[in-house]
């Protein structure tokens, strides 16, 4: 095969992949990653504990990350936002040379390497972000590049393992998962003939002396078994915090997790098809890698990594043993590898990729301050707001780095620990109050976007004043702190009709060439943040502002948004408590897209408290009883249903309930 002209193929996928990790700095752990970097720059030395709150600043910190957030900081002082922008992106572009030379090293082609490498960057474009994890990314990609060129070639670079590792244990808690790769190529090399690999075990056993040359010695390796409690179903952060989510319990598939399913299948399809050439330390990994990315869809960038080359391999050589049908596909697969790293790229450019896919992510240099809550600090910082913050999560590292006071909460979830976090959890359930009376705030900094909660509950506490609005954050100052900046009337903020018909998504041909209107976004955010605190009393009106959120609920339902429809169909119920059919909606949403049957059952026993003849909620309540494992109360409901002249009731009845 001539590879040669897959050269153009290959240049434009490198192309897309510098375009999609070109991006404005989202990561909401990005501020606290530099402000440690300053501190332990300024300081010379390490924290051991933390350093950025008022609530838990007795708390350990095990800050694995240092020599990162040192290289962060480094990198800011230099060249500003926009080089750590560039870095990010240069690290991206490594890590995918790194794949491809080793796709090349069992020589893969290029075709095949053009394609998945497409692929690959598509599906873990949501994890490509200022986090140390990249670096853990590259490092897994070099350790297999460097065992894999003992194994092919006999070339012998194990005398590199012992710096990689000094560098990995300093930046990142994976580098344990290198150690445990380390063991499987041992454990692989050992049980074909029984013989030791003492090269291997001896530089393997030096790479694990120099991971205890870390400022926290052994306490380095209990950090990342910490981390597994996250993974556990029943954990708080694992119930709240969508990075940690199963891969199967998302609510919704986008584009990349269908591209990962069939990667996932196909990379142990094609193990099995050419299971003669695949080594035994490839499957292990293969499935423990794989078992990681189920799990939480946090590590499906390092299933990526482990399994890039081997699909690559298998790949190449089932296409070239089927050359009659290759040749048929060769010049499709060589057009489409030409037209489609163009098309995106151009979408990328716009950022219709990014909002066509839910996701917050911006191409470009610097602070994304459609994410990050850069205008709102320095709104406080130019009006010298330094009084105690209740923020909320996503927002405590910036403000942490921006502001001169310490902040409520952070990103930082091992310092954090789960009781604080309950806090938060609880006070989006009208325990608000609670929290403010504890901690006594003089201001509250939050995105009400998502904290939305807080806006129904800060409605009806006029000792607090709206005293600063953007597109994503809000500020609360207390009645009696900084009486000299004046409360932002209601009045003037964008009024109902802008949320009657809500932002226009770009048609599919003007995603290629017209930027998204982010100014239009944010008035948007700002209109539902106006309906939220709006305190009409007159039921017409009330009914009427419902019924906007309502509407709004049922269109992001069906176009998959789930997150929002809930949020939209919550807004609805607090504005109006006796709207039945909101009940009911939100109980199908938790019902059949959250799996949360107990919570479900609750809105539909409320709307049928507001509704007693709502046979669709007696169907839809008798469907979560019988998930619930409660038969009697399941065929009683659909009986009731029936009754009321819902057809569907008959059907389950038959089937369910008069078998004998």
């Amino acid at each position: 095969m001539n590879d040669r002209k897959w050269l153009l193929p290959l240049a434009l996928t490198a192309g897309f992949i510098f375009i999609l990790s070109l991006r404005q700095l989202s990561d909401p752990d990005l501020g606290f990653h530099l402000k440690y970097g300053k501190w332990i720059v300024e300081n010379l030395r390490f924290p051991s504990t933390d350093q950025s709150t008022y609530t838990v600043s007795d708390h350990p910190y095990v800050d694995l990350h240092w020599l990162f957030q040192v290289m962060l900081y480094g990198v800011y002082s230099l060249t500003g936002y926009p080089g750590l922008s560039l870095f990010f992106c240069s690290l991206t572009l490594l890590l995918s040379l790194l794949l491809l030379l080793r796709s090349r090293l069992d020589k893969g082609t290029l075709p095949v390497v053009s394609l998945l490498l497409l692929i690959s960057f598509l599906i873990i474009d949501f994890r490509i972000a200022p986090r140390p994890e990249l670096f853990s990314f590259l490092f897994l990609a070099a350790l297999i590049f460097l065992l894999d060129i003992r194994i092919d070639t006999g070339k012998n670079l194990l005398y590199l393992l012992p710096p990689l590792f000094l560098l990995w244990s300093n930046m990142h808690a994976l580098f344990v998962l290198g150690l445990i790769v380390l063991a499987v190529y041992l454990l692989c090399g050992l049980l074909p003939g029984w013989r030791i690999d003492r090269p291997l075990l001896f530089w393997g056993a030096v790479s694990l002396l120099v991971c205890m040359i870390n400022p926290y010695g052994l306490k380095a390796f209990e950090f990342p078994i910490a981390l597994l409690t996250r993974f556990d179903p029943g954990n708080i952060y694992n119930q709240h915090i969508q990075e940690f989510m199963p891969f199967f319990a998302q609510p919704k598939f986008f584009l990349r997790d269908y591209l990962f399913l069939g990667y996932l299948l196909l990379s142990f399809l094609l193990l099995f098809v050419e299971r003669k050439k695949t080594r035994l330390h490839e499957v292990i990994l293969m499935v423990v890698f794989a078992f990681l990315a189920i799990n939480s869809i946090r590590n499906i960038p390092l299933f990526i990594v482990v399994a890039f080359p081997v699909l690559s391999r298998s790949l190449s050589c089932l296409v070239e043993r089927r050359t009659f049908l290759w040749k048929g596909i060769l010049p499709v697969l060589f057009f489409t590898m030409l037209l489609l790293p163009i098309a995106i790229s151009l979408r990328l450019l716009t950022n219709s990729w990014y909002l066509r896919n839910n996701s917050f992510n911006k191409t470009g240099l610097g602070i994304n301050r459609s994410h990050q809550p850069a205008d709102a600090a320095s709104f406080l910082m130019k009006n010298h707001l330094d009084g105690r913050i209740l923020n909320s999560l996503g927002f405590g590292g910036w403000l942490s780095w921006e502001l001169p006071q310490p902040v409520f909460i952070d990103g930082r979830l091992e310092v954090i620990q789960e009781e604080l976090y309950q806090e938060i959890t609880s006070s989006w359930n009208g325990h608000l109050q609670e929290l403010l009376h504890r901690y006594k705030p003089s201001l509250i900094v939050y995105n009400y976007a998502k904290y939305y909660p807080w806006t129904f509950q800060l409605k009806d506490m006029p000792e607090w004043r709206l005293v600063y609005l953007d597109g994503i954050a809000a500020i609360f100052a207390h009645e009696e702190y900084a009486p000299e900046i004046k409360a932002i009337e209601l009045a003037s903020l964008p009024s109902q009709e802008h949320l009657v018909e809500p932002h226009p998504f770009l048609s599919w041909a003007e995603g290629f060439y017209k930027p998204v209107d982010y100014r239009q976004i944010d008035e948007m955010h700002k209109g539902l943040f106006h309906l939220q605190m709006r305190a009409e009393t007159k039921e017409k009106e009330i009914v009427s502002q419902a019924a906007v959120f309502f509407n709004q609920a049922n269109d992001h339902y069906r176009r998959g948004d789930f997150t929002s429809a809930l949020a939209l169909y919550d807004s609805a119920i607090r504005i109006y408590p006796g709207y039945a059919k909101a009940y009911n909606n939100r109980g199908i949403l938790k019902a059949f897209e959250f799996k949360d049957y107990a919570s479900a059952k609750k809105d539909f026993d409320k709307t049928l408290e507001i509704d007693p003849e709502n046979a669709d909620a007696f169907l839809n309540r008798g469907t979560v009883n019988f998930y619930l494992k409660d038969a009697d109360a399941a065929c009683n409901d659909w009986q009731q249903a029936l009754n009321l002249g819902n057809p569907q009731a008959a059907r389950l009845l038959e089937t369910h309930c008069r078998r004998k």
